[in-house]
């Protein structure tokens, strides 16, 4: 356990609020040194590692997470060491009073959005909705210090280092998704490459939190002929909706039938959960997942494409949780999904047909 979170630890300090993912590209090229024969990095945000398999013409499996992280743009330096940011992807604005924070200018600074006491509130204000534009950042620099180590347009993230929980959960900012890109890493280490008979694309995708614009590339770019999107999913806690209760930490992966993924390929890995004796749940969606599994699904002419998910609490805030045994569980449905790929996918896919 100490390794496993010592790792994903390093992980979600990475600095890659979306649009700004290049930020953290030179420490993910040292996080998977050796691990790779290819490294690919592209205009819109993401980094690729291939390993080829070096049978002549292999299919390739394309394994997706997005490594981009909500966050804020810096809009305005103002008197007294403030700044006033903007929201890059989705905030709860709930959870950002007194909140801690990174600025990432010239320097990286650490900052704390501004919270009025209940002293100083009138009365009926605790009762209103938190806005973005009431709130700045307190830097405690002076307006003039300030100005020479931040400009309009840089990026600002939360600071929430992990911490461990008890019975082996995780906290921390960026699980979405980065606890994914923990998964694939970990499968594509332990995977027996002499097993392979598919080339393999770990992509970790950019500009997931603005409108899927990684993957939407950077798959046309990479050509796989098969994708299977792993991101995070919400999971039980009190008060929560009744359709997530099977959904618990804990539990495994969760592998998702929709209309936008492929059933074929998707029975595959519910089958080599069972296979492998990977404790797994499945979700049934409707349509679009909200993942990059609806861009990758749509590349040129089309990819057969399936999620996977991992259990989170508190998506999008500063405070996220997961179980570290889901990740590993998902690692080792991976690794054993591509060590018997394509042949397992190939006759599934001629049953359905």
């Amino acid at each position: 356990m100490n390794e496993t979170f010592a790792r994903i630890a390093r992980l979600t300090a990475l600095a890659a609020i979306s649009g700004r993912e290049n930020a953290c590209f030179a420490q993910l090229r040292e996080q998977t040194e050796g691990l790779f024969d290819e490294y690919i990095t592209t205009p819109t945000g993401s980094f690729a590692g291939i390993i080829r398999c070096g049978k002549a013409d292999a299919p390739l499996l394309l394994l997706d997470a997005h490594i981009d992280e909500i966050g804020f743009v810096v809009t305005e330096i103002c008197d007294g060491g403030f700044l006033r940011a903007a929201a890059v992807g989705g905030i709860d604005t709930r959870v950002l009073s007194a909140s801690e924070v990174t600025v990432y200018g010239k320097e990286a600074i650490r900052g704390v959005f501004t919270s009025k006491p209940p002293h100083l509130q009138e009365a009926g204000e605790s009762r209103k909705k938190i806005e973005l534009r009431d709130l700045y950042i307190d830097t405690g620099y002076d307006k003039e210090a300030l100005s020479k180590l931040v400009t309009i347009g840089d990026a600002v993230g939360f600071y929430a280092p992990a911490q461990l929980l008890a019975n082996g959960l995780v906290t921390s900012k960026a699980f979405d998704d980065r606890i994914c890109a923990y998964a694939i890493l970990r499968a594509v280490e332990a995977v027996d490459r002499s097993r392979l008979t598919t080339d393999i694309c770990v992509l970790l995708s950019g500009g997931e939190e603005i409108g899927y614009v990684g993957a939407r590339t950077a798959a046309f770019a990479l050509c796989p002929d098969v994708a299977i999107a792993l991101d995070v999913t919400n999971a039980y806690m009190p008060d929560g909706p009744r359709h997530k209760k099977d959904v618990r930490l804990g539990s495994g992966p969760v592998i998702s039938y929709s209309a936008t993924t492929s059933r074929a390929f998707t029975q595959t890995i519910v089958d080599t959960a069972k296979a492998q004796g990977v404790p797994y749940s499945v979700a049934g969606e409707p349509g679009a997942t909200g993942t990059n599994a609806h861009v990758l699904q749509i590349t040129r002419g089309g990819v057969p494409t399936a999620l996977v998910s991992i259990p989170l609490r508190y998506m999008h805030t500063c405070a996220e949780v997961i179980s570290a045994d889901d990740a590993e569980n998902t690692a080792a449905l991976l690794r054993a999904f591509m060590e018997n790929f394509p042949a397992a996918y190939a006759e599934k896919e001629a049953a359905i047909c």
